[in-house]
């Protein structure tokens, strides 16, 4: 995929066409996306693309690499962000003039890689009004599935709850997760139910992701290193 000039809504229509019909006819594909010479996206196209993005969400997995060509810093960082949360993409950043180094990249298709196991293990509490989990591991749909019930059921129970989360080793997750509205009513429902929301072991950017959202929704949200876990206990428990 080549974007130049100004992208037209048009131009992602057409993205989007070339995309869709590459993984109806594979079970696995490879992406170069040469932004080298885009210069600018008017508004009618950035809705366009938002929508193929979201559209396109459950067919990810079936996205093996993706190399971005590009000087400016911002896609860079961009192609860092993604990377991070999706580590299941294999995803680089070329420089214009090592093209031929990203077709190269793009043209292996690794090997299958196995499904990942529930990486979304619940921690007993002992105490109705506090839900903990363990994330070891890649989140797929799988996980949200377990824990939606547990978290409608506690909020069906309590006028408020407490969270605790241990991030042992986060993975990244499937995409095909953002799409699921059971995880969307559960997050709307957190608005008004969660009370604290312990976090352990967070990386640097989930720390700054949980503190955003925690200022929207009004939950207090405290992170805690690994040898501080007991701190977090006393917290939720005070």
């Amino acid at each position: 995929m080549r974007l130049a000039g100004t992208v037209e809504q048009n131009d992602i229509k057409v993205l989007a066409g070339a995309f869709e019909q590459k993984v109806l006819d594979n079970d696995r594909v490879n992406l170069v996306v040469d932004m080298s010479s885009w210069a600018d996206i008017t508004g009618p196209a950035m809705i366009e693309d938002a929508k193929f993005e979201l559209a396109q969400l459950r067919r990810l997995s079936q996205v093996s690499r993706v190399a971005f060509i590009s000087e400016k810093q911002f896609m860079l960082a961009i192609a860092t962000m993604v990377r991070t949360a999706m580590p299941m993409i294999e995803i680089k950043a070329f420089a214009p003039e090592n093209y031929d180094q990203a077709l190269a990249f793009a043209s292996e298709l690794p090997a299958p890689k196995p499904a990942p196991q529930p990486s979304l293990k619940f921690i007993d509490t002992g105490r109705p009004a506090l839900i903990a989990y363990e994330i070891d591991g890649t989140l797929m749909e799988r996980d949200v599935e377990a824990v939606v019930p547990l978290l409608e059921a506690a909020f069906e129970r309590n006028e408020t709850i407490d969270l605790f989360a241990r991030i042992k080793n986060f993975a990244g997750f499937d995409p095909v997760i953002l799409t699921d509205s059971s995880l969307l009513s559960v997050k709307l429902s957190a608005i008004t139910h969660v009370r604290r929301y312990a976090v352990v072991g967070a990386p640097a950017w989930m720390k700054q992701m949980f503190g955003v959202v925690g200022s929207l929704l009004l939950i207090a949200i405290r992170f805690y290193d690994e040898e501080a876990e007991g701190e977090a206990w006393a917290w939720l428990k005070s």
